[in-house]
């Protein structure tokens, strides 16, 4: 079983089949646009009760938390001058990893407060199941990827995450969804032991999977698989929005939703947001060059027009 696992991961990380354009949808709604419609019994929207609004009191604990992010030394102490960086890093498997090096490049290209530093954490072929343990290699190839970038753990502030679940792609939705749950509070409790500085984290669903046909690509992570993420994204937040046991603020760090990524193929959503067949690469799974500068389009448009990020994160480069 473990070494089946590993050849699994090593096909995804390989990428090494083609994709199939034969899946253009999947006829599912994106939970933003299901809103107080209902996907087999459940309600949608991004938030409790079929809402997109973020609430209130969640709302106004994301704002307060943004204001405290200022640049720090590589001992975690407030630092203005040019010594002083405000970490950025990106988690996840490798979809993550590739989209975050286009936006990490776009930032530089297109405009970023010089004092932010984005770090490419996420890793090839470690889903989250690599990510659950705190003695896991995962942590420790983030902690000397941190330390070539010249930064200290200390320095994390503002996580971004996008991943997968290979293990639990047989169970039927929700159990599919909300088994991930547990998994993705293991990762956040961990970002807080490593991070001790940590404000936020914005988690992302999976992009579009319908590319990855019968015969290729990784099939533990096909549809249905993405869009149930977006299920488990959503009642992960709803849990600490709830204050429920285990979610709370002081128990692990604040979070909200990071740019959603998943949209119904060519179909798209009512944004006009599309996943075609060639955004996406050989086997499916990964985002071709063209699919990965449009992913990070919209983590930049995300960014600079979010209310916890906008006013620290865009500023010009002086």
């Amino acid at each position: 079983m473990k070494y089946f696992i590993l050849f699994t991961l090593f096909l995804i990380s390989q990428n090494v089949l083609a994709q199939d354009c034969s899946q253009t949808s999947t006829g599912f709604i994106p939970i933003a646009d299901l809103g107080k419609d209902t996907f087999q019994n459940f309600t949608g929207g991004k938030y409790p009760n079929g809402s997109n609004a973020i609430p209130l009191v969640h709302y106004n604990k994301g704002i307060e938390l943004s204001k405290q992010i200022q640049p720090l030394n590589i001992h975690g102490d407030i630092d203005t001058s040019n010594g002083g960086k405000i970490g950025f890093l990106v988690l996840g498997f490798s979809t993550a990893a590739m989209t975050g090096r286009y936006f990490r490049n776009m930032n530089e290209i297109l405009g970023i407060n010089n004092k932010v530093e984005v770090i490419i954490g996420a890793q090839g072929g470690q889903d989250i199941n690599a990510m659950t343990s705190e003695k896991s290699t995962y942590w420790r190839n983030t902690d000397s990827i941190i330390q070539s970038n010249k930064l200290s753990a200390k320095q994390i502030q503002v996580v971004w995450i996008s991943t997968g679940d290979i293990l639990n792609y047989k169970l039927p939705f929700p159990d599919q969804s909300t088994s991930q749950i547990e998994k993705y509070r293991f990762m956040l409790m961990n970002i807080k032991i490593f991070y001790p500085n940590i404000k936020m984290v914005f988690i992302s669903d999976r992009t579009y999977a319908g590319y990855i046909g019968n015969e290729n690509g990784p099939q533990k992570l096909k549809e249905p698989t993405a869009y149930y993420t977006s299920w488990t994204v959503k009642w992960l937040i709803e849990k600490q929005i709830k204050n429920e046991p285990g979610f709370t603020y002081s128990e692990i760090p604040f979070m909200d939703w990071g740019p959603m990524l998943w949209t119904d193929g060519e179909k798209g959503n009512t944004n006009g947001y599309t996943w075609n067949c060639d955004d996406a690469g050989k086997g499916g799974i990964h985002p071709s060059s063209k699919g990965r500068a449009k992913e990070a389009m919209l983590l930049y448009l995300f960014f600079t027009q979010h209310p916890y990020t906008k006013n620290w994160l865009y500023e010009l480069s002086k």
